[in-house]
Formats: structure tokens, C-alpha cells, sequence
């Protein structure tokens, strides 16, 4: 993935990493309000988004991490104040 004489650290790995993990969360929860706004996504749809999401966060190897826990808990939270929305 890096170009050649680039060698990335562990550190600026997970650091993309989470910077990736906070892009796609966000725009996954933007176009979800725009959707929720237009009426396009139903408190079903809704729910099921927050599901499949929260599925690998919730696995075994992982719902024990404390950085994993943060991050199912803004989730929720998020979640929470999409479904609030009209």
C-alpha cells in the first residue's frame, strides 16, 4: 500500500487506521441523515444500519477492548439521535 522508500511505523498505521475508521463512520452516519431527512430510511433501516455496524465491534476479540467499547459507545449514541430525528 505505501509507495516504495515510504515504510510506514505500527504508529502511523493505526493511526490511518482509525482516521479511515472515523472517515467511514462518518460519512456512513451523514448520509444517513440526509437520507432519514428525506424520508428515504425508515426507523427499520435505521436500526439494521446500527446492527450491522455494531456486529464487529461486538465480536469476541473485540468487545473487550476499551478503545472498541469507545467506539460502540459513540455509535449508540449517534444512533440514538438519528432515530430522535424526524
Amino acid at each position: 500500500m505505501s509507495q516504495p522508500g515510504h515504510e510506514l511505523t505500527a504508529q502511523q498505521l493505526l493511526e490511518a487506521q482509525q482516521a479511515l475508521d472515523v472517515a467511514a463512520f462518518n460519512g456512513i452516519l451523514s448520509l444517513a441523515i440526509i437520507l432519514r431527512k428525506r424520508d428515504l430510511l425508515t426507523d427499520v433501516e435505521t436500526r439494521g444500519l446500527h446492527d450491522i455496524m455494531s456486529k464487529p465491534l461486538s465480536m469476541p476479540g473485540n468487545a473487550s477492548n476499551p478503545v472498541v467499547q469507545d467506539a460502540q459507545h459513540n455509535l449508540d449514541q449517534l444512533f440514538a439521535a438519528l432515530a430522535d430525528r424526524p
